[in-house]
């Protein structure tokens, strides 16, 4: 099928129709997004278009303004806590002045609104003979520790367990590659940790199947397994850094890693730093840190896709997500994000940037907010002339069909197809549908005499026709899935 070329936006949609069925709007909902070309068996008269998120004007919204808190950034985790109803993000500083035991400090604060963050005065370390700071863990001592990375994991039981924490350390102080790895650590209220006494739990070694310092955690709901994507290095290590993956299901026990997606190692595809996933129903949005060496040595964004949390693809030909600022600005150096979350309509994305590149002599940091229309990172777009999307054929459906679209200029339709007869399906067809003109991230298609889609249980397809309009995703139950057909 043909798509056409990717075109890149910078501008957030219009989103009006935050809709009736908010239940459908959560990260958790099984969405079925066209980031990629999984969905779509033949498409005519449309372009995908990769949508970048909107910086935040008043970035940096963590500034490094407090003695403890020289150079914020973002390894580190940001959730909505459904709970306690409010933001919560971990993060660490880089305070360049401190000696080793006090430089790299993990750090928590709070939000109600996800733009003003405060930080509570928890008591818990000294830091220059005050315990009057934000710190939640320091490290063993021994060198500076990196990527704190936080999950809230309401399946476990143990109420100790509710929090858990992986990072990068050395516990023993001994040399690098003996000592070093991955490190955990557990806590009732995500303020209060306790380390594990065996750390790590998984050390580092000279090869391509090792974890190394930057490192990012999730909770795969699919399979119930904790997943880790770090840096690596390829072969003959250390060649360049490239992304790796283990799992564990007890979070102590974890599986050799193996790696995930390498580069050529060119100006057009350089090296990675590191990559956070979020996982959006049966899809996994990766974003991925590139590291310009060879070239200029300054990190961007880009999106990765995956449909199994294992296999990765690269979206729109490897396009920048998230770039740099502009010369001088806070955020012109690196970029290192959070795993993005979806929260009232939006999709959120928090970062942390420096103002200089990777081999920067000096430079300074903090902690920003990008948005984005909800899951809105790639559309397949018609213009004046009709296009239309045929999707493979798709089973397990159930109830309504919702789509995230645009068509406040224009108009969008669709009709089922019968997989086996390839002919429209009686009360389903395009004259059946009525039409949508309007913009919304969960907007119901409805037929004249059908609200729901058919209840046969056989195998069909979306067609969607649409002029002037642009689809995002659709939604067509809890548990449909997609049949790909082998040719």
């Amino acid at each position: 099928m043909v798509i056409g070329v990717f075109i890149f936006s910078g501008c957030n949609s219009r989103n009006d129709d935050l809709d009736e069925r908010k239940f459908i709007l959560k990260q958790e909902s099984n969405w079925q997004l066209f980031v990629d070309d999984y969905w779509i068996a033949e498409s005519t008269n449309v372009a995908a278009t990769l949508h970048q998120p909107v910086k935040y004007p008043n970035n940096p919204l963590i500034r490094g303004d407090v003695p403890w808190e020289q150079a914020p950034y973002c390894f580190g985790t940001v959730i909505y806590d459904e709970e306690d109803s409010i933001f919560k993000i971990w993060y660490q500083s880089y305070n360049f002045d401190q000696p080793v035991e006090t430089r790299t400090p993990v750090l928590y604060a709070t939000s109600k609104d996800g733009i003003k963050w405060n930080r509570p005065n928890l008591g818990l370390f000294e830091f220059q003979g005050s315990s009057e700071n934000n710190i939640v863990l320091q490290n063993y001592g021994h060198h500076d520790l990196y990527s704190p990375s936080v999950i809230k994991d309401t399946t476990d039981p143990n109420p100790k367990r509710r929090y858990k924490m992986i990072w990068w350390d050395f516990p023993l102080g001994e040399e690098g590659y003996q000592d070093d790895g991955m490190c955990v650590a557990f806590s009732p209220d995500g303020i209060h940790w306790e380390k594990y006494s065996d750390n790590p739990v998984l050390h580092a070694n000279k090869s391509e199947q090792s974890i190394s310092d930057v490192m990012s955690l999730m909770y795969d709901r699919n399979s119930g397994k904790y997943v880790a994507y770090t840096k690596g290095w390829a072969e003959p290590w250390p060649a360049f850094r490239q992304v790796v993956r283990t799992e564990s299901k007890d979070f102590i026990h974890w599986s050799e890693p193996e790696v995930v997606i390498t580069h050529k190692h060119d100006t057009h595809d350089p090296q990675s730093y590191g990559m956070t996933v979020a996982q959006i129903g049966n899809l996994y949005i990766g974003m991925i840190s590139i590291y310009k060496k060879p070239g200029d040595e300054t990190i961007d964004i880009q999106l990765t896709v995956s449909h199994d949390n294992r296999h990765w693809a690269h979206v729109a030909n490897q396009a920048t997500f998230i770039p740099n600022g502009s010369k001088g600005s806070w955020d012109a150096g690196m970029i290192f994000t959070a795993p993005l979350l979806n929260h009232d309509g939006k999709t959120l994305i928090y970062y942390g940037a420096w103002d200089g590149a990777h081999n920067s002599k000096t430079r300074n940091s903090g902690i920003g907010l990008a948005t984005l229309r909800l899951n809105g990172f790639v559309s397949l777009d018609a213009g004046e002339k009709e296009g239309t999307v045929i999707t493979n054929p798709i089973e397990n459906y159930k109830g309504e069909l919702f789509v995230n679209a645009d068509a406040s200029n224009g108009m969008l339709r669709a009709e089922l197809v019968d997989d086996v007869t390839k002919k429209p399906i009686l009360g389903y067809t395009i004259d059946d549908c009525n039409p949508l003109t309007k913009d919304g991230t969960a907007q119901n298609i409805y037929w004249q005499d059908n609200k729901e889609l058919p209840s046969s249980g056989k195998r069909i397809r979306i067609r969607f026709v649409m002029k002037n309009a642009s689809l995002f995703g659709f939604y067509a139950g809890q548990k449909v899935k997609c049949v790909k057909i082998s040719n």
